[in-house]
């Protein structure tokens, strides 16, 4: 757990680049609207975190789930961003099952010593 609040905070550098990516080009922001782009990030995302706790102990659940996320957010009245963060799961799900069909196979130890003694063998007939 954290001994104090400050180290809640999220990364002022991450929420930095969250912003430029969605603000014009020729907006500058402030040192002080990046700290407090920060600060309310990480409270947005401890009170969603903590509804979304009570919900998991509620099914005696002890792992906080995705939907259990969802839910959270339709509690705390921002059920505008289920549908969104529903479609970018499905895409982080469907991307991370892609990775994984495209995996080289890890050669098998004991078929490489099966050409090994193969290879024996047929030193041993000459």
């Amino acid at each position: 757990m954290a001994e104090r609040l400050e180290d809640l905070n999220l990364p002022v550098t991450a929420i930095t680049r969250i912003a430029k990516e969605v603000l014009p080009a020729n907006i500058i922001v402030s040192k002080e609207a990046k700290t407090a782009l920060a600060r309310a990030a990480s409270v947005f995302i401890l009170y969603v975190s903590n509804q979304a706790t009570t919900i998991a102990t509620s099914r005696n659940k002890k792992t906080i789930s995705a939907q259990d996320v969802l839910e959270a957010l339709s509690q705390v009245d921002f059920g505008c961003l289920i549908e969104p963060l529903q479609q970018l799961l499905e895409d982080f799900k469907s991307t991370k099952q892609q990775k994984k069909d495209t995996k080289k196979p890890t050669p098998n130890k004991n078929t490489d010593d099966a050409d090994v003694i193969d290879l024996v063998d047929d030193d041993l007939e000459l």
